[in-house]
C-alpha cells in the first residue's frame, strides 16, 4: 500500500510541516558548530532548483492522471447511454429489466464515487456494480436465441464498452505517483530546508521567512497529494456527465 494512502492527508501535512521546521533548526545549529560551512549559497540554489524540478515533474504526472480520470467519466456516461438506447432493440421483458438495472447501475456508480473515502463502503458499491454487470450478461444470454444477429452484435458491443470503461476507471483510481518519487521529493524538501537554515553570520533564526517557506512548501506538496490520490483527496473529477445521463434516462422508459 502506498504511503499517501495509509495516513490521513492532514496527518501527513502536519508531519512534513514538523520535519521541515526540524530541518531548518538542524541546519541553523550545524552552521554554528561546524567550521568551513560559511558559503552554501550555491548549494542552496542547486537543491532548491532540484526540488522545483521534482515538483513540476510530479504536478505534470498528477495533472495527466486527473485529466484521464475526468475523461473516463465522460466515456463511461457515453457507454452507459449507448447501451441503454440499444436495449430498445430487444424484446420485452428483457428490455425493461435491463433498463431498470442500468438506472440502478448509474446510482451505484455515483454513490460509490461519493463514498470513495471509505474503503469498506466503496468495496460494497463495487461488489454491487460487478453483480449488475453480471446480470446484464445473463439477460443478454437468455434472449440470444430469439434475437437477430445484428441486434445482438450491437447490444453486446455496447455492453463490452460499458465493462471496459468500468475497469479503466478502477485502474485509473489506483494509478498514482510512485512512493519513490514522493520520497525523493521529501528528501529534497528537507535538504533545502536544512540548507536554508544555515545562518553562520548571525545568532538569530529565520523567523517569519522560515514560517513562510515551510507553509508554502507544505501547501504545494499536499496540493499535489490531493490532486494525485482520487480516493482520498478533495480534488476529484466531476461526475456531472453521469448525473446528466441519470436525468436524461428518466424520460426514456
Amino acid at each position: 500500500m502506498r504511503i499517501v494512502e495509509m495516513m490521513p492527508t492532514w496527518a501527513l501535512a502536519l508531519g512534513v510541516l514538523a520535519l521541515l521546521f526540524l530541518s531548518l533548526e538542524f541546519g541553523y545549529r550545524l552552521s554554528h558548530r561546524q567550521p568551513g560551512l560559511d558559503d552554501v549559497s550555491a548549494l542552496q540554489a542547486s537543491v532548491l532548483g532540484l526540488v522545483a524540478l521534482l515538483l513540476a515533474f510530479s504536478f505534470s504526472m498528477a495533472s495527466d492522471r486527473y485529466t484521464l480520470r475526468r475523461d473516463l467519466v465522460v466515456k463511461e456516461a457515453n457507454a452507459i447511454g449507448t447501451f441503454y438506447l440499444r436495449t430498445g432493440f430487444l424484446p420485452e421483458p428483457t428490455r425493461g429489466e435491463l433498463r431498470t438495472r442500468l438506472r440502478r447501475y448509474i446510482e451505484v456508480r455515483l454513490d460509490g464515487y461519493q463514498s470513495a473515502g471509505d474503503p469498506e463502503i466503496l468495496a460494497q458499491w463495487l461488489r454491487e456494480s460487478d453483480a449488475l454487470q453480471t446480470q446484464f450478461w445473463s439477460l443478454l444470454e437468455a434472449v440470444q436465441p430469439q434475437t437477430p444477429t445484428a441486434v445482438l452484435t450491437l447490444t453486446t458491443q455496447a455492453l463490452n464498452d460499458l465493462l471496459d470503461v468500468s475497469a479503466e476507471r478502477l485502474e485509473a483510481s489506483r494509478n498514482i505517483i510512485p512512493n519513490t518519487i514522493f520520497a525523493l521529493l521529501l528528501v529534497g524538501m528537507l535538504g533545502s530546508a536544512m540548507l536554508l537554515g544555515f545562518r553562520p553570520d548571525t545568532r538569530k533564526r529565520g523567523g517569519l521567512p522560515w514560517v513562510i517557506f515551510v507553509v508554502i512548501l507544505t501547501a504545494v506538496m499536499f496540493t499535489l497529494v490531493d490532486l494525485d490520490v482520487p480516493l482520498r483527496g478533495r480534488m476529484r473529477s466531476d461526475q456531472q456527465p453521469l448525473r446528466d445521463l441519470q436525468q436524461q434516462l428518466r424520460s426514456i422508459p
